[in-house]
């Protein structure tokens, strides 16, 4: 279980991810120093009729206990063929703990510089949340993975983990960017993902979480990508709930902008998009 809180505008969030046998109505009862728990990746079962703030959510995970040929096996031929031509671009895979972090800290400002750049690219001033970074640091609970190339980090992943589980947070590049060799990154970034399974894989982990999928029937162009790695479909659930009195009426506020809005989401938005890290 990976359990961080942080300060967010006038609201201190407790942050709960894979809670695996402890159930939501336990945490509450724990009186934990928050406004609000945000407890991801809970079963079907505990929701049923028991709170009204929780979303459904689909991602797809890679077993990574399997072999190293059977991981690779399920995945798309096309993609396969963009990590061997990868290896020879030149670019080198590095993987950044706690302990690296500690020791290099402007590389925080490398990852939220590429990231807003790549939102800046999209037309949004999306930034990286260094608050939410730097709780998951302290709690050892985050790990960076990055590609380098000639001397300049052109795509970087993010993933909170704990012993069994290992959740794509971030994946920022700058392949937009007039000066940039889209194809060199697009195959970087392939490559890195498959890179990223195996480091999780030695580390003893179970599952590579791809960190959300919007819609399996109707996938985007994100999703059509996350599923060409052959992971299984998963559907699961979050809960937000208020844990004081500040808590519960900020619940509530959100549980009522969402009814608002389901209206449009109805009619073709779809569901809110699953991935980004922007917790």
């Amino acid at each position: 279980m990976i359990d961080i809180s942080y300060q967010k505008k006038f609201l201190k969030v407790n942050q709960i991810w894979y809670p695996n046998d402890v159930t939501v109505s336990a945490l509450l009862r724990q009186k934990r120093k928050a406004d609000i728990l945000f407890v991801h990746g809970v079963s079907g079962g505990e929701i049923k009729g028991s709170f009204r703030g929780w979303q459904e959510y689909h991602t797809c995970m890679n077993d990574i206990t399997q072999t190293e040929e059977d991981m690779l096996a399920s995945v798309n031929k096309a993609v396969r063929y963009q990590f061997r031509r990868s290896e020879k671009d030149n670019i080198e895979i590095r993987f950044y703990t706690k302990d690296d972090i500690r020791k290099s800290p402007e590389l925080i400002a490398t990852f939220a510089d590429i990231y807003a750049r790549m939102y800046q690219s999209k037309g949004s001033d999306t930034k990286l949340n260094i608050t939410a970074v730097k709780k998951y640091l302290e709690a050892d609970a985050i790990l960076f993975s990055a590609v380098w190339h000639e001397g300049e980090m052109i795509v970087f992943h993010s993933y909170i983990c704990d012993a069994m589980d290992a959740r794509l947070l971030h994946s920022a590049s700058c392949f937009r960017e007039e000066s940039a060799d889209q194809s060199m990154i697009g195959r970087a970034n392939k490559r890195l993902h498959w890179e990223d399974m195996l480091y999780f894989k030695k580390k003893g982990l179970l599952r590579y979480d791809w960190g959300g999928i919007s819609d399996f029937e109707n996938p985007n162009g994100i999703d059509a990508f996350k599923l060409k790695f052959g992971g299984e479909k998963i559907t699961y659930y979050n809960i937000l709930a208020g844990n004081t009195l500040l808590g519960k009426l900020a619940v509530t506020a959100m549980n009522g902008m969402k009814r608002i809005s389901r209206p449009a989401k109805e009619h073709g938005a779809g569901n809110t998009k699953a991935s980004g890290g922007k917790e």
